[in-house]
């Protein structure tokens, strides 16, 4: 390494001292001939006087900057050296011979390797621009006056197609394939016999003239439920066909070409036109697989006609289909035909462009009709799939009963129709009068269109029946959205009470209003605490609206006393129903009577201390017990919780603590009461 860094030095300084600071000759570089590997063959010739002649040292470089000794030849008649490594056929690459004397040493002149540039003029790809660099200037000695041009195609083949000036680097040929692969080198002769050879540079070229597209002027669909496209020659002379584009989800897809210039029609025979509206988009294409911009940017579309719809209430058809665009020439509207009963289509109606809706009315009833739509140009037209409809007439609901109104334990209401499921398009609406009665408004409706269980529940989220009665009633709409029918109107049960003193409730409620039966009784249900009842407490007739409950031999629940009334349908409903209408709930608990311990042994009979009530309908519970110095140490918001004498999971010394009760009373009164308690152990 050391000694080629020496050299690499001596060599430098020869380089910047030039040739004229030698009395001894150079040898005289000639030529650097590339070949398709990129390996270089270096020629020159020797010096005239070769007295003292040591050796010829070549050196590479790839910059043209830092050189590199790669041979060393003793014999001063060899004149040529092959490079294997030098890979000239990815850059240009230099040389230079130094002579060496036995007293002196001679650098030629520094050569570089032809290096050929090709530009096929992407995207066009039809011309090639030539690019090189010269070996030297001037040239060598004995250069040729002109660079020879050779072209390979197809591989293997190589021909001289032309010559340039040895003064011009650049070369340019229009290429006209179809497509091909095409590679070019540069050849300059020196008259000592050998040859200065570039690298080898290729591209693909192809034919981009693309053929002009089609008219594409209509779009149909045939009896047999295909689409039909048409269009226009297109006026390139090299035209070998068309291309058939379909639109499927947004996407372009070639489904067919059809061969010919002169074709100018297809048949698609696998899409749905009469499901749905389908696009498509033509591009002719040339001998050479150019295919022309194509229609998508202005697609053709078939006529969609929906299914036609029958509108019972005004005895008329609508129709309606897809806009028909792109029409070439521009379109004049569109024709709407119609065959009654088998019989022939004749023009019903026509509309303009843009307008894609139609009414055809006066019909007869029973009768069939079927319809399709056609656009029309000039010179053209496009038309739809056929749709039949038969004018039917339609079923108006023909009863409704209004069976039921119960109040849930929540207030909502749970309302129970019979209703009419002949119908295929109707509409029930619940209408409801405010609490107490009056100002009727609609709060829900259920459309009969959708599968129903009979009888249909329906609940009235908007409801609350704590307030007062409310009066239902149902309206039928029909198809058309015209009141056919009301129900009956059903009020549910409001109920009230009072405490008449410690050991009486008094109950009072409204009539049940409704029921095709009318009412057979009424049951009086109460529950204490959270006791459900499994049975009535009693019943009175239904001619008796009030009840007054003795309380006094009730036992000691601690919860409060709640009531509510149930109606009972008589038998005989001339729809089928015997039904139960509940009233709201309502709590009637009296001023319970308190009674607090003054003491208890938490290991004894009674384990907890806390107060105890007879009835307790309070709120804002609140029972607290503190030690001697006022420490909290038990607290509950529960009636039915109490202490059990241990303070964080450890009984409390025997001894006197304070307690403090406090709660809203069922007058909504606030109720302190505080004093101790004395734990025995």
């Amino acid at each position: 390494m050391k000694k080629r860094k020496t050299i690499t030095f001596v060599f430098l300084v020869f380089l910047f001292a030039g040739s004229t600071m030698s009395a001894q000759q150079p040898a005289i570089m000639r030529c650097l001939e590339t070949d398709i590997n990129g390996a270089v063959t270096i020629t020159w010739t020797a010096p005239e006087n070769i007295t003292g002649f040591v050796s010829y040292e070549i050196y590479y470089s790839k910059n043209g900057s830092a050189f590199n000794l790669i041979a060393t030849i003793d014999d001063a008649n060899t004149t040529q050296y092959f490079h294997p490594g030098a890979e000239a056929n990815l850059a240009g690459r230099y040389y230079t011979i130094q002579t060496n004397y036995n007293q002196d040493s001679a650098l030629s002149d520094t050569l570089q390797t032809i290096f050929l540039q090709l530009d096929n003029n992407a995207p066009d790809f039809n011309k090639a621009d030539l690019y090189w660099n010269a070996l030297h200037d001037p040239l060598p000695e004995g250069s040729s006056g002109w660079y020879r041009i050779f072209r390979e195609s197809p591989p293997g083949n190589w021909q001289f197609i032309d010559s340039v000036p040895n003064d011009s680097l650049f070369y340019s040929k229009p290429e006209i394939v179809c497509l091909d692969s095409i590679s070019y080198r540069i050849k300059l002769e020196n008259n000592s016999g050998c040859r200065s050879v570039s690298n080898v540079q290729g591209a693909t070229f192809k034919d981009t003239d693309y053929p002009v597209k089609p008219v594409f002027d209509s779009v149909s669909i045939n009896l047999d439920k295909n689409a039909v496209l048409g269009w226009e020659p297109s006026v390139s002379k090299d035209v070998s066909g068309y291309i058939i584009y379909r639109d499927e989800n947004s996407t372009w897809i070639e489904i067919d070409r059809i061969e010919g210039r002169d074709s100018t029609f297809y048949i698609d025979t696998d899409a749905s036109p009469c499901l749905e509206s389908v696009s498509y988009a033509i591009a002719s294409v040339d001998s050479c697989g150019n295919k022309s911009p194509g229609t998508f940017l202005k697609p053709r579309k078939t006529i969609l006609l929906d299914d036609v719809v029958y509108d019972a209430c005004a005895n008329a058809n609508i129709l309606s289909w897809s806009e028909y665009l792109n029409g070439v020439p521009q379109l004049e509207g569109y024709k709407i035909f119609c065959s009654r009963d088998r019989g022939p289509f004749v023009v019903v109606g026509q509309t303009l462009p843009g307008d894609t809706v139609f009414v055809h009315d006066s019909l007869i009833t029973g009768s069939s009709y079927v319809y399709f739509i056609r656009a029309f140009f000039e010179k053209g037209s496009s038309t739809s799939c056929r749709k039949a409809v038969t004018a039917t007439g339609y079923i108006k609901p023909g009863f409704v009963y209004l069976a039921n109104a119960d109040v849930l334990p929540s207030y909502k209401v749970e309302i129970t129709l019979d209703i009419d499921t002949l119908p295929d398009n109707c509409t029930w609406q619940i209408w409801r009068s405010d609490a107490g009665g009056g100002n009727a408004q609609m709060v829900g409706n259920v459309e009969c269109d959708k599968p129903q269980q009979l009888p249909l529940k329906y609940t009235d989220t908007t409801a609350d029946a704590s307030l007062g009665f409310y009066d239902y009633t149902i309206k039928v709409l029909d198809s058309c959205g015209r009141e056919t029918l009301i129900s009956n109107e059903v009020k549910t049960i409001f109920l009230s009470g009072t405490n008449t003193d410690a050991n009486h409730n008094y109950l009072q409620w409204n009539a049940f209003e409704g029921w095709d039966a009318g009412v057979k009784q009424y049951y009086i249900f109460r529950m204490t605490g959270t006791n459900k009842p499994t049975r009535p407490l009693d019943s009175v007739d239904s001619q008796t609206l009030e009840y007054t409950d003795d309380i006094s031999l009730l036992p000691d629940t601690g919860g409060p006393i709640v009531y509510w009334v149930q109606a009972i349908e008589n038998t005989g409903d001339t729809n089928g129903y015997q039904e139960k209408a509940r009233s709201n709930r309502i709590g009637a608990t009296p001023e319970s009577e308190l009674f607090v311990p003054n003491a208890f042994n938490p290991n004894g009979n009674t384990t907890e201390f806390r107060p105890v009530f007879r009835f307790f309908s309070g709120t804002q519970y609140l029972f607290q017990v503190f030690n001697r110095w006022g420490q909290l140490i038990f607290e509950s918001r529960n009636p039915n919780d109490g202490w059990n004498g241990r303070y964080k999971g450890h009984d409390v010394e025997q001894g006197v603590y304070i307690y403090r009760l406090s709660y809203l009373n069922a007058d909504k009164s606030s109720v302190i009461k505080r004093g101790t308690v004395t734990v025995v152990r």
